[in-house]
């Protein structure tokens, strides 16, 4: 497509900065990609107490850069009239990323304060104000701007609208002068941007659609952003170009050497292989295949010792990164090593069978662009684990977070494979915070009243529940240390987060089996178990006809609050200490054949047995009946919102000389109606 001429107004529409283009750009069209430009601190604006400091973020200089769709250099001027530049992602919170890096949340260092950016036309300056996180990984980073060591800064941004002037004289270059752009993200680097450098990092190589139109030179008002653009002509507009119903050879060339750019440039950034070695994979004319192909081979040769990510040479999708493929079959292969009745190896996971903890850890080491062949054993470990930074790069995420994310599944297998006995005669809830939650209980609703003819309908209310209970947190920390990793200690890196899932899984049964065994108070003031809620036997006998039919009545006489309404409790539950399951057993048979009409058991196959060993700690005879929680509630039992099980956090250790793993659990139990079970001490 040929140069648009002096004065022409090239103008973005509004689709989403990672939306790809759905057809080849066509007459008055440019794609274009997202840019970035260096940037500096300013030293004396640092504020070590709020971890702040200021960066000039752009002077508007002119920058010479490539456009590799349409194949011309041109000179880049950035307008910093406040109309002509979208402020608004940096002002919301803007990130503050690792050399552009958008992987995963840990390669975000900080972010931009609220309402700091701005830009001046007099001054020729945008400046934002960036705060650093206080985690442990970053604070390396944020100790090396205090120093001054860490200077260097590049700011991605978008170019949605230009005005471009044609090349002049004497070999002058066509000017883009950008009257509608917008930044949104600012990155620490350890070298500043290249001036002349088309893309920023990986979080968005896909290009935006811009229009050439006639017009004159204005900003753009939000309102207006959109795909319909507005013309102003300077003339009698030229006749519309007709739309070509079907792909010409011209642009169906056009969009193939776009894939073919856009796919080099992605597979080198997944490799962090350096802006020259993309251009001289685009200027030779490289196809998209051979480029991949030479970007692992280029990888493997700038460290030997680089395991190949795939031995059946799977090919990279484009806009892939490749690192997620590996990830995922790593995990695949580790987990069905440490567990393989629990974890089937899927084939994804097969190329990676054997692994030993430390190739796994230089495979992701090197993917990143580490060097790893001069390191020993216990120095890839802690590089690997984050214990030492290497190229000014944190470079801990993919490992750790691996290493996290198989701890967590096989901890939360664990604890889903843990018995329990307590959910027949409970009911699963989620409170949303740790304050106290309060229950009502059947029959605090006020009573049905007759209404007369004509008569009115009378309030009625309900009472503050008096049953209440709230979250309790539990938790422990264990690590993976640079030993187990050397040592390939699977059995330490496996086992342990079986273990704690188990752990927090018996902890759930200890505290709502404690609701019984401990006899508490109820919000009435009078024991779980009392004859004054008649729901215990006055004396205590074994499981029999008799026994069980005392308590059966016992039950289905349970009065409301009001201690008039029936309530008709039916029992389905026998809860038994292991001492007496297999008594418990047999009397609910329906195997058993009565020798005479009166050994006939009217309970046969009318109740379900429930035996649970903590209930012997406390009495091996004591039995109970239970009703179904449909009918009344009895115990309730809770987890905080949005997480239904024990949650593990990890942190590159500083008690340990490794990972540190955290599992947390946010747990609470609590009977709320005695109405619904029965004791009988037993004999």
């Amino acid at each position: 497509m040929s140069s648009p001429g002096p004065g022409l107004e090239i103008r973005a529409g509004a689709a989403p900065a990672t939306a790809a283009p759905a057809r080849t750009a066509g007459p008055g069209e440019l794609d274009v990609m997202p840019l970035s430009l260096r940037a500096a601190i300013a030293p004396s604006t640092l504020n070590d107490q709020e971890r702040t400091v200021e960066l000039i973020w752009t002077t508007g200089a002119d920058v010479e850069r490539y456009d590799w769709m349409r194949g011309e250099r041109y000179i880049e001027r950035l307008s910093l009239d406040p109309a002509h530049v979208r402020l608004d992602r940096l002002n919301d919170g803007g990130p503050l990323l690792d050399a552009h890096s958008a992987w995963s949340v840990s390669d975000q260092l900080g972010t931009v304060v609220p309402g700091s950016a701005s830009v001046s036309k007099p001054q020729r300056q945008g400046r934002a104000r960036v705060r650093f996180s206080k985690r442990a990984a970053v604070e390396p980073v944020w100790q090396d701007v205090r120093d001054q060591i860490v200077r260097s800064v590049s700011v991605g941004y978008r170019v949605y609208a230009v005005k471009e002037t044609a090349a002049g004289k004497n070999n002058a270059l066509p000017i883009r002068e950008a009257i509608d752009w917008e930044p949104f993200e600012v990155s620490m680097v350890p070298m500043p941007a290249d001036a002349g450098a088309h893309t920023r990092g990986e979080a968005s190589a896909e290009t935006n659609r811009c229009r050439v139109v006639t017009g004159e030179e204005k900003p753009m008002p939000d309102e207006e952003r959109s795909e319909t653009v507005v013309e102003t002509p300077l003339a009698a507009p030229p006749e519309p170009e007709p739309e070509p119903t079907e792909p010409n050879e011209r642009d169906e060339g056009a969009q193939a050497e776009r894939t073919r750019v856009q796919g080099i440039l992605q597979a080198c950034r997944a490799g962090r292989l350096p802006q020259s070695f993309a251009d001289r994979l685009i200027s030779d004319g490289v196809t998209l295949v051979d480029a991949q192909t030479r970007v692992l081979q280029e990888i493997e040769r700038r460290d030997p010792g680089t395991p190949r990510a795939n031995s059946r040479g799977r090919e990279v999708a484009v806009g892939d990164d490749p690192l997620v493929h590996v990830r995922a079959g790593i995990e695949n292969a580790l987990l069905h090593r440490c567990a393989p009745s629990l974890f089937e190896l899927a084939d994804v996971g097969r190329d990676y069978r054997g692994m030993r903890l430390l190739d796994v850890a230089r495979t992701l080491l090197n993917a990143r662009g580490v060097r790893t062949t001069a390191m020993s054993r216990m120095q890839l470990a802690g590089v690997a684990l984050g214990l030492d930074v290497r190229s000014g790069m944190h470079t801990t995420s993919d490992f750790v977070e691996l290493l996290a994310d198989v701890a967590g599944k096989m901890l939360r297998r664990a604890y889903e494979q843990a018995p329990q006995t307590f959910g027949p005669i409970s009911r699963r809830t989620t409170l949303p915070d740790f304050k106290p939650a309060k229950r009502n209980q059947l029959g605090d609703a006020p009573q049905l009243l007759e209404i007369d003819e004509h008569g009115e309908f009378k309030h009625g209310t309900i009472g503050e529940g008096k049953e209440q209970y709230q979250l309790a947190t539990y938790g422990r920390i264990f690590g993976i240390t640079r030993k187990t990793l050397v040592n390939d200690d699977l059995e330490a890196f496996s086992r342990v987060p079986q273990f704690f899932g188990r752990a927090a899984r018996n902890l759930e049964s200890n505290l709502v089996w404690k609701q019984i065994t401990s006899n508490p108070d109820m919000g009435d003031g009078t024991a779980l178990f009392h004859a004054d809620h008649g729901n215990l036997a006055g004396s205590g006998a074994a499981i029999s006809v008799a026994t069980i039919g005392t308590g059966r009545a016992a039950m289905r006489t349970q009065k409301g609050l009001d201690g008039e309404t029936l309530l008709n409790i039916m029992p389905r539950f026998l809860i038994v200490p292991a001492a007496i399951e297999t008594e418990a057993d047999k009397f609910v048979s329906n195997n058993l054949v009565a020798d005479s009409p009166g050994n006939i058991n009217p309970f046969a196959g009318r109740l379900s047995v429930i035996p649970e060993p903590r209930l012997d700690a406390d009495s091996a005879t004591a039995w109970y009946l239970g009703a179904d929680p449909d009918q009344i509630d009895m115990i309730e039992y809770a987890t905080l919102e949005g997480e239904d099980g024990p949650m593990v956090e990890s942190r590159v250790g500083f008690d340990i000389d490794g990972l540190e793993v955290k599992a947390r659990h946010d747990f609470a139990a609590k009977v709320l109606d005695w109405r619904g079970l029965y004791k009988n001490a037993g004999a």
